[in-house]
């Protein structure tokens, strides 16, 4: 079992994310995004399973890149285009669930964003390591909602905290967990997967990194985040932790604000871990 990080940051610069190859865990690290991973020759993935699909973009572009391979995405809403490669389909499926996948079946699981969803992550992942065929590999890449800085910027605004807790209380009351890297190498472990890799990147919030691919990467996320904001804590803040609603405005201004504090060097780490079987 290995294991590797993006590394540390001094502000106002951040690293580029160091992946690693699935066919081979411990070597090729790659400056490209987890979903251009070389995944190793299509003859060697015969079925591959996207679990949590979304908007089915990752299972799209598996799928475009590997003709020869049956893609299936599953979700719990049924939200993806209907036009996607011929051997791509997608099917509405409950992860939390026993998996109606026969044993040994997918050459490669591919798991992402389900943190706040997911109640048992080693139930979850032995049904993966289940339907996992022999020789092959899973992953899982979940993001954590903290809001990082190497240089102790995010010191500047105190709402980042009230953010963390919202989740932090959350958590505990709907009984999934939204802070899941701990758990996601011991659930592989747990499960029975061989040749455990834990990769970790940074995504930068914001322009200010050197770097212009990282900084154009920065823009993105925090213009993502600012567009997303109401919709990651409305429900949260008034339905599950039920905080005072005259001070949930307040809030959300406040964090745009932080957001947008260019003096803040923030970061948010999202941890992939691969496992053989």
């Amino acid at each position: 079992m290995s294991s590797q990080s993006a590394g540390d940051t001094t502000a106002p610069e951040v690293p580029g994310p160091a992946t690693a190859n699935p066919k081979s865990p411990s070597k090729s690290p790659s400056r490209s995004p987890p979903a251009q991973s070389e995944l190793g020759p299509a003859d060697d993935t015969d079925r591959v399973l996207d679990v949590g699909t979304g908007s089915g973009i990752w299972a799209i572009e598996f799928g475009d890149r590997y003709p020869k391979t049956e893609v299936v995405g599953t979700d719990l809403s049924p939200c993806q285009p209907q036009w996607v490669p011929p051997n791509l389909r997608f099917e509405i499926d409950d992860a939390t669930q026993p998996w109606t996948w026969k044993e040994d079946y997918f050459s490669f699981i591919h798991i992402r964003y389900l943190f706040g969803a997911i109640k048992d992550w080693n139930s979850l992942f032995g049904e993966a390591y289940r339907c996992c065929a022999p020789g092959g590999w899973a992953q899982s890449g979940e993001a954590d909602v903290t809001f990082r800085s190497d240089d102790g910027t995010t010191e500047l605004e105190p709402v980042f905290k009230t953010y963390q807790k919202l989740f932090e209380d959350g958590s505990k009351i709907l009984g999934n967990p939204f802070f899941v890297h701990d758990l996601q190498q011991k659930a592989f472990e747990e499960a029975g997967f061989k040749d455990i890799e834990t990769v970790d990147y940074k995504f930068p919030i914001g322009g200010w990194p050197r770097d212009p691919k990282l900084a154009e990467v920065g823009r993105f996320v925090k213009a993502t985040l600012e567009n997303d904001l109401e919709g990651y804590t409305l429900m949260m803040w008034q339905d599950v932790c039920q905080w005072p609603k005259d001070e949930y405005q307040v809030f959300l201004m406040s964090l745009r604000k932080a957001i947008r504090n260019p003096k803040v060097h923030s970061y948010m780490t999202v941890r992939y871990v691969y496992g053989h079987k």
